[in-house]
């Protein structure tokens, strides 16, 4: 996916088409988060960033927030 997609990173540069990109060829989840990653040559925590930021990924960044809510609330009545 990451040659797939290479070439439109490169024409548009633009992380939020990208994820777009990556979206419509099933690109999902942790694979997307690796192919940001090593198309705009960063970290993990910046692919993340440009993952979750996408207007496209937005059911993705409500599921995250929802299960590390749930994740606090369950350490929080371990005490």
């Amino acid at each position: 996916m990451q040659e797939t997609a290479r070439p439109f990173w490169e024409a548009t540069g633009d992380t939020d088409a990208l994820q777009q990109f990556l979206k419509d060829h099933g690109c999902d989840g942790v694979e997307a988060v690796v192919v940001t990653m090593r198309l705009l040559n960063t970290d993990l925590v910046e692919a993340q960033r440009a993952f979750f930021a996408a207007p496209c990924r937005d059911a993705e960044r409500r599921f995250h927030d929802h299960a590390l809510g749930l994740l606090e609330e369950a350490a929080g009545t371990d005490d």
